[in-house]
């Protein structure tokens, strides 16, 4: 069993790891700037460099999942993703290297690709991010592979797309499948960009909690090496056809506004995940139709 810190188990991929941790006989140690009661957590900031010396000491792995996370923000203030996303990075590793922490796990995103030259996406597709997040996530995955060359470290960068399940919350809420649930519950107007027809690789929390744990095997097998794994269904679904699965779950019709598409989102997002079915012998298995299910029933048993 191994010795774990999370950076970020607060956040909505946090809880559900550290649960998954926790359940799988692993002893877990969270870093957040908030609380998660179901795990031992300490309060801090990991752009605290001293603070994470001092914190980030007798482990066999971090999951480091803290980061700021959305792309539009990051347009409107790009310094503040680089001090958190790659900053704060910097500190998480440089605790790890002084403190012989040997293994670094962490979120990076589909962000990294920008405009995709073709789809599926396989990993060693051009990476040319066309936002600030996604240039952060990339500079991530730099720090972690110079890291691993450098100082003999294990990394496993995960790619993943669009991310969802129970236990979702953003303040303001901006991911679709939560604000959508949100929308159609209270009558609102349904936001869509463009006519809906935008394809997204949607994938089920439980399904990306598995590769994390299924991560921790591919670093004892294979130590001092960086690997990158995209993370996805390899089906797209279009947004239109999410909100008519939600209508059909939740009994009530939307009333859907299109606005013009945004600059900069493509029209089909979906990767190939062969790699990662190769390598951590994990492929998705949750279908979208069953990953709504399960978290439109959360959304409005909180309302109830």
């Amino acid at each position: 069993m191994a010795r774990v810190i999370v950076t970020g188990g607060s956040g909505f991929l946090g809880h559900h790891l550290c649960r998954a941790l926790l359940a799988a006989g692993h002893t877990v140690k969270n870093i957040d700037l908030r609380p998660n009661p179901e795990v031992d957590t300490v309060i801090a900031d990991i752009c605290d460099t001293e603070r994470m010396l001092v914190e980030i000491r007798d482990a066999d792995v971090v999951f480091h999942l803290a980061a700021l996370i959305e792309a539009g923000e990051s347009v409107k203030f790009p310094q503040k993703f680089v001090d958190v996303n790659i900053s704060g990075t910097v500190s998480v590793l440089e605790a790890m290297r002084q403190n012989q922490v040997p293994t670094f796990i962490f979120s990076s995103s589909a962000a990294v690709y920008g405009e995709p030259l073709r789809v599926p996406i396989l990993e060693d597709d051009r990476t040319l991010p066309i936002n600030p997040y996604g240039m952060t996530k990339l500079a991530m995955e730099a720090l972690v592979s110079s890291y691993v060359a450098s100082y003999k470290m294990t990394g496993i960068g995960l790619r993943y797309f669009n991310l969802y399940g129970p236990e979702e919350h953003h303040q303001p809420e901006s991911h679709a499948i939560p604000r959508f649930i949100e929308q159609i519950q209270s009558g609102q107007e349904v936001t869509v960009w463009g006519n809906g027809q935008h394809q997204r690789d949607f994938i089920y929390i439980t399904d990306v909690v598995e590769a994390h744990l299924q991560s921790l095997n591919l670093a004892q097998q294979q130590p001092q090496k960086y690997h990158y794994l995209n993370l996805s269904t390899n089906h797209p679904t279009e947004v239109r056809q999410v909100i008519q699965m939600l209508e059909q779950l939740m009994g009530k019709k939307a009333n859907v506004r299109n606005f013009p598409e945004r600059p900069g989102d493509p029209l089909v997002l979906v990767a190939d995940s062969s790699k990662a079915t190769q390598v951590l012998g994990w492929t998705a298995r949750t279908q979208i139709e069953e990953g709504l299910k399960k978290t439109v029933e959360y959304f409005l048993s909180k309302q109830t």
